[in-house]
């Protein structure tokens, strides 16, 4: 049976608590990247997910009422956009004040991961009881890869 350390991405993409939200969306949206490890000091101290990003954008939205409710999905938080139309300048505001929050922030801290050596079973079993798409493997307290929902899909067609 193959293991985590088997199948892993070694080349692990991870961002900084301090980094920006916007920079850090920006890269997502760029790379096709929907989440990373949050690794400060070479430890992973939490987990960023487009959800995550999309859930605080919309919170603070519709805290400052350029949206008048809070959408609960990017598909609601787009037309809401799409509805405020010539209201467009005073979105553009609201964004470059939310554009200053950080990582540390918005990440989810409690981090879920997987050890190198945990078969591939382990890794799906985590991956739906925690309802999350991919698992940082960490090893003595440092991430040395990930693994990936898409992953375990790869290891089942080979």
């Amino acid at each position: 049976m193959k293991k985590v350390k088997d199948l892993m991405n070694r080349h692990v993409f991870f961002v900084k608590p301090h980094h920006s939200i916007y920079d850090v969306a920006r890269v997502f949206a760029k790379s096709e990247i929907s989440g990373a490890p949050v690794v400060d000091g070479g430890r992973v101290v939490g987990v960023l997910s487009l959800s995550d990003i999309v859930s605080f954008m919309g919170l603070k939205l519709a805290e400052s009422e350029v949206i008048p409710h809070e959408p609960n999905s990017l598909s609601m938080l787009i037309l809401n956009l799409i509805k405020l139309g010539k209201d467009y300048s005073e979105f553009k505001k609201e964004l470059d004040r939310i554009s200053k929050f950080t990582v540390k922030d918005v990440m989810s801290k409690e981090v879920v991961f997987i050890n190198p050596d945990s078969d591939l079973f382990e890794a799906a079993n985590i991956m739906d009881k925690y309802d999350v798409n991919r698992l940082p493997v960490i090893d003595d307290g440092k991430l040395i890869g990930v693994i990936s929902r898409a992953d375990l899909i790869k290891a089942l067609i080979d």
